[in-house]
Parts: C-alpha cells; sequence; structure tokens
C-alpha cells in the first residue's frame, strides 16, 4: 500500500467532503470486469485489496480511493499477422490490391474478432484526500497518469477543484543553486543521483548515478549550463525520494526510522496493518509536503 510515486494537487478551500458522501458517489462507478469485446474498463474497487468492502478507506480527515483499470492485450504483432492474412485473403477473392480504407476496416473486425480470446492485464491506482491538508495525493509516477485517476473522481463527484501542486520559485532553478553552491535547506541532503539537461539543446541531457553530487564534476556541469531536472534527496532522516522539476516524485522510499514505527504498531489483521501504514504514510507526508512547497517559495 505504501505509495511508490507521487504526483500531488492543491485542493481549493471550499471543497468539502465526507466519506459517507464519497462512497455514495464512487457506488456509482463501481469496476465492472472488461467485456469480451471491450479493450478496457475502468471504475473504483476497495482500497484494502483482499476483504475490504468499502470503496473508501477513511483515516480520518483522510480518504483513500482506488482505481482498478483492466485491459485485453492484443499484441500488435498478432493483430498485423492476421490483417495481413485476411487481406490477401480478400485480394484474392477480389482480384485487386484493397485500398487503405478497406484494409482500416479488416483491422477493425481482426481487433473485434480476437478481443474475446485476449488475455487481461489489471492494475490498481491508489490516491488519498488529505482535508486538513488540502492535499490530494496520486500514487502515479507522471502527471499524465494522475490524470487519468483525477479525471474519472471529477467525474464521479460533478466538480473537483483541484490544481497540480504549484511554487513561487522554479523548482529546476532552486535545486541548480543548490548544487552549484552546496547549500541546501538544513533538513535536506543531496542524494547520489541527479539528471541534467541543456536548455539551449532540446533532449540534451546528463544522468548521474552513484555519484558524490557535491563534487567539483558536478558542479562543471552546472558552470557549462546545464540545469538540475531531477534530484535525488534524503529530508529529515525519514525520507528518500527523487525530485522532479515539474514537482512529481519518484521512487519514494521512506527509511528505517519510519519503518520502525511501523513495526512498534501491533496489528492482528490484514485490515489492521493496512490501516496503520496508511495512517503513518500520511502523516509523514502530511509534513513532507508543506515543507517540500517551503524550499520553492
Amino acid at each position: 500500500m505504501w505509495f511508490r510515486n507521487l504526483c500531488v494537487y492543491q485542493i481549493a478551500d471550499a471543497f468539502t467532503i465526507d466519506a459517507e458522501h464519497l462512497e455514495s458517489r464512487l457506488s456509482a462507478g463501481q469496476f465492472q470486469p472488461v467485456g469480451p469485446h471491450d479493450p478496457e474498463t475502468r471504475g473504483w474497487v476497495p482500497p484494502l485489496e483482499n476483504g475490504g468492502e468499502t470503496l473508501v478507506h477513511a483515516a480520518g480527515q483522510r480518504l483513500m480511493v482506488c482505481l482498478q483499470t483492466e485491459t485485453r492485450v492484443l499484441p500488435p504483432a498478432v493483430i498485423r499477422e492476421n490483417v495481413e492474412s485476411r487481406v490477401a485473403e480478400r485480394e484474392d477473392a477480389m482480384a485487386r490490391p484493397l485500398g487503405r480504407r478497406e484494409k482500416a476496416r479488416i483491422k477493425e473486425e481482426v481487433t473485434i474478432d480476437l478481443l474475446p480470446r485476449a488475455f487481461t492485464r489489471s492494475k490498481r491506482s491508489y490516491a488519498y484526500l488529505d482535508l486538513t491538508g488540502r492535499w490530494l495525493i496520486v500514487d502515479a509516477a507522471t502527471w499524465r497518469e494522475a490524470e487519468l485517476l483525477t479525471d474519472d473522481l471529477r467525474a464521479m463527484l460533478g466538480s473537483l477543484p483541484i490544481r497540480p501542486l504549484q511554487t513561487e520559485s522554479a523548482p529546476h532553478q532552486v535545486m541548480t543553486d543548490w548544487l552549484a553552491h552546496d547549500q541546501f535547506p538544513s533538513d535536506l541532503e543531496p542524494g547520489e543521483e541527479a539528471v541534467f539537461e541543456d536548455p539551449r539543446s532540446e533532449g540534451a541531457e546528463i544522468r548521474c548515478k552513484r555519484q558524490d553530487l557535491r563534487s567539483a564534476e558536478i558542479r562543471g556541469h552546472i558552470k557549462a549550463g546545464k540545469r538540475v531536472r531531477r534530484l535525488a534527496l534524503t529530508w529529515d532522516d525519514r525520507v528518500n525520494a527523487v525530485l522532479d522539476s515539474d514537482l512529481s516524485i519518484k521512487r519514494l522510499k521512506f527509511t528505517d526510522g519510519v519503518q520502525n514505527d511501523v513495526d512498534d504498531r501491533e496489528a492482528e489483521s490484514s485490515q489492521e496493518r493496512f490501516d496503520a501504514d496508511f495512517v503513518i504514510m500520511a502523516e509523514e507526508l502530511a509534513r513532507f509536503l508543506p515543507r517540500m512547497v517551503a524550499w520553492f517559495d
């Protein structure tokens, strides 16, 4: 259940909702297995995978939800092979080459025929609303992936006034200054990984792994005009993460200090363990996110 990637949205102050109301709204969009001729289906499922009964897992003012996507997998090579075979048969029967539109219709026919026999693949996407901190936190590696969940959530609620996390200063500039002057906030330490980009040349980048980011070599990249796009950081000896210049967070990992807090809470069931993990994670992020915003304000 521990989130690995974060896309964080700010919730408008005027927005309010409780667990009961959210449960009622999501019930209209509960997950249904993909049909034999459907390429994909999405719907809401209990966040607690085994034994969960409610679509909203509440811990005080924090409400977790889960969106499940089931997709029928049709490898392009299989479609192409069947289309080529069927096109050849039609061309032989009609004694003429088929046009582009005819081939497109054959591809649609093949896809419809193959879908019922295709394997299915499921994916679960988690998010929670922190109504005290005014955050919507999605466990997603990219904003595009996060928007699949937020769009579906907005459709269920009718209105969801949120915006991606924003700061006064450009994160890439602030992170570049940290490395250039070796001056980090007191509760922050650089990790051993960074990605630099050259704003003068699209696509040009340098990736550093297992490197001392305080070294002269790293400062040389900055003097040459490179700027930080992604930076590994450790906050307060509690959180390890890679921060992107778009303010998404990758490879989030909580340190042993947090894991010890988890171990100290005895859980008699999987539901109690899920609830304890959720509470601890949410409490840590409730401290971390305001601090992260402050770095760039």
